[in-house]
């Protein structure tokens, strides 16, 4: 059986400038002027549009201002944390493999370590796999509570995920106090052309945090 439309106004088949009323069976001869192109949706689309964009320039301001902002007079940093501890040996087994969380500025930084390397990034992609990494843990600053950043050397390559940042930070500040880094092993893709990345994955295997204590 046939489900026919509730009554109601709708766009006139015979004129689509027009709103025409149905009557629940037939069309009525009831008509009335659908208005100048819609304007007053075009007014709503465009508030909804200016409120999107304001959010969302809202939440990549408060990103960049996490993980791109200049270091602030006597807060420690990733590096400042970093140069200041040795590299322990990694702790075994390295059984937690997790992908990071990486920056636009990371492009750079993953850049920099296959040039390192002396490995050419190309359009197809290029791979450098088991390198040595360090985690770098940094709670004093309030902009990174719990950050644990992963560098190969002394070049930042990106972060723990949030939900591992939350566990692993507290045992490695703990070993930063003993002047301590904890590592672990990293695989690195990288797409783009020599000197420059367009788009990487940084894949890290590391001990689990009952292990760093």
């Amino acid at each position: 059986m046939t489900q026919t439309p509730q009554a109601g106004w709708f766009v006139d088949p015979e004129d689509a400038t027009q709103f025409r009323y149905w009557d629940g069976s037939a069309w009525t001869d009831h008509r009335s002027p659908r208005g100048p192109a819609g304007s007053d949706q075009l007014s709503r689309a465009a508030d909804d549009l200016a409120d999107g964009l304001s959010r969302g320039l809202t939440a990549v301001g408060s990103w960049v201002s996490q993980n791109a902002a200049p270091a602030r007079p006597g807060v420690p940093t990733f590096a400042s944390v970093a140069a200041s501890c040795r590299d322990e040996p990694a702790r075994q087994p390295l059984s937690v493999r997790t992908q990071l969380v990486l920056a636009p500025t990371d492009l750079a930084g993953v850049a920099a370590v296959f040039a390192q390397a002396q490995t050419a990034v190309t359009a197809e992609g290029a791979t450098l796999d088991n390198e040595h990494c360090r985690l770098v843990p940094n709670p004093w600053d309030p902009a990174v509570p719990n950050g644990v950043a992963v560098l190969v050397g002394a070049t930042m390559v990106g972060r723990l995920p949030a939900e591992l940042e939350a566990s692993y930070c507290p045992p490695l500040a703990q070993l930063t106090s003993k002047g301590l880094l904890a590592t672990a092993v990293a695989d690195l893709w990288a797409q783009g052309e020599p000197g420059r990345v367009t788009a990487a994955r940084v894949t890290v295997d590391l001990p689990e945090p009952a292990r760093l204590g």
